[in-house]
């Protein structure tokens, strides 16, 4: 993942993820019929396999279905480009698709209608990588999302038309049997992140968003002989101030995007030993921007340093 790809330019990164992360020229109307769900097999929901779905994402746009089955679904968002990317899925509700796609283009997410839903998506994907989350989608139109700060301009890929549509349906393949869990809950509010007692970093982990904001959770280890203070100064700098020279101090590990409030998802993770940074840089629609960009929470202490051990 490139430096610029989280820097604001009033010197706050807004990633995406963080986060969450297209095969060939993708456009931004994301509809293509190229990328199937895969069937469920079993006769019951207790014996079906989740839909397994693929995005592929580059500069600026996503092929996905026109078409998702709903229910419990495992998106993998594989990137073909140059930047990382991520996936959001967003349920419309009463607002249109063009609405959505204008809001998108000026990144304002303030006074959404109150029946639209953000149902997360896998963060966090880097060039070449792949980032897989499992989501719940109930019926209707949804609009998907890049939320992350291009390279080279720091406007959001959504801003730069990385914005889809998809329609999500009851079909014999839907299923709503959540994953097991075995890593432990990751819960997130404003504006912090709580592991629970069993959470360890390793299986499936349960997302909750026990807030009133949507919220994301972006992963990353840091490097030896790095602290979570390097992780900041990295990521917030004042404004008009570059990042620190040299490489990033962390690696990506993974992360969700997009959750909104009383929602869940679920990831498998495999955290090594080490130190681990979660952030958030969701905006905050209750505060004003800040040098055109909207707030984010990670500048409201929504980043927390935990060990794995």
């Amino acid at each position: 993942m490139k430096r610029r790809e989280l820097t604001m330019a009033a010197g706050v990164v807004l990633l995406v993820v963080a986060l969450a992360l297209a095969l060939g020229a993708c456009s931004s109307s994301g509809s293509s019929n190229s990328a199937k769900p895969s069937s469920g097999n079993g006769s019951s929901a207790a014996t079906k396999t989740r839909p397994q779905i693929t995005v592929e994402a580059q500069e600026y746009g996503f092929v996905l279905p026109s078409e998702i089955p709903a229910g419990w679904v495992d998106v993998t968002i594989h990137d073909r480009g140059q930047q990382g990317h991520q996936i959001a899925f967003v349920k419309l509700g009463s607002m249109t698709y063009a609405a959505f796609k204008a809001r998108l283009a000026t990144s304002n997410l303030k006074d959404l209608p109150a029946d639209t839903v953000f149902a997360g998506g896998p963060n966090n994907a880097g060039p070449g990588e792949s980032v897989t989350a499992t989501v719940h989608l109930e019926p209707g139109a949804y609009g998907v999302a890049c939320f992350i700060p291009d390279d080279k301009d720091g406007k959001s890929h959504a801003e730069h038309g990385m914005v889809a549509q998809v329609q999500v349906a009851s079909t014999a393949q839907s299923t709503e049997e959540a994953p097991a869990v075995s890593g432990g809950t990751l819960s997130l509010s404003e504006f912090t992140f709580v592991p629970d007692a069993s959470f360890t970093g390793k299986g499936v982990v349960k997302f909750d968003n026990v807030g009133v904001q949507v919220h994301e959770a972006i992963i990353m280890k840091i490097n030896a002989g790095k602290t979570l203070s390097d992780v900041k100064s990295y990521f917030l700098t004042p404004p008009g101030t570059p990042p620190p020279s040299g490489p990033p101090p962390f690696t990506t590990a993974g992360g969700i995007v997009g959750l909104g409030p009383h929602q869940t998802m679920y990831q498998t993770l495999a955290l090594t030993p080490g130190k681990y940074a979660l952030l958030c840089f969701f905006p905050d629609p209750t505060k004003p921007s800040v040098g055109g960009q909207a707030f984010p929470h990670a500048l409201e202490g929504m980043v927390k340093e935990i060990s794995i051990s």
